[in-house]
């Protein structure tokens, strides 16, 4: 017996034994589920000479179909590369001048000296540095 999907008109051949009224079926193609209607009858059979049309369901689209069809992304603006270009350079001047200017940041700032002493390579400083004999 031939059914046909409500929502695509997808057409499948099902066997007789298996078309019981108020079976639920399910679409391969859209996944529609309906039920199957109670007085079901079955189709003649067709004649020798008539050619049997087989409707193959279309072909599942892959996840790879999916990402080649998706819109590509917008460009970014030229505003916004500046406004992160400007931040980086505020923010690596203001590393830059804290590492040259590190003896008035320690001074204004004494625990500052803790991470300062790092940069601070001079010979005669590090003859003054704490715990150093």
């Amino acid at each position: 017996m031939q059914i046909a999907c409500p929502s695509c008109a997808a057409e499948y051949e099902v066997p007789a034994a298996r078309m019981k009224p108020g079976r639920k079926a399910r679409c391969s193609r859209c996944g529609t589920e309906w039920t199957l209607p109670a007085a079901a009858e079955p189709e003649p059979a067709p004649e020798p000479e008539v050619a049997v049309r087989v409707h193959s369901p279309s072909p599942a689209i892959s996840a790879m179909d999916r990402l080649a069809a998706a819109p590509s992304r917008p460009p970014r603006s030229a505003a916004l590369v500046a406004a992160w270009l400007l931040t980086l350079l505020i923010l690596a001047g203001g590393a830059t001048s804290v590492v040259v200017w590190r003896a008035a940041v320690m001074r204004t700032w004494p625990p500052s000296s803790r991470i300062l002493l790092f940069f601070d390579h001079s010979p005669e400083k590090s003859a003054e540095k704490p715990g150093k004999n």
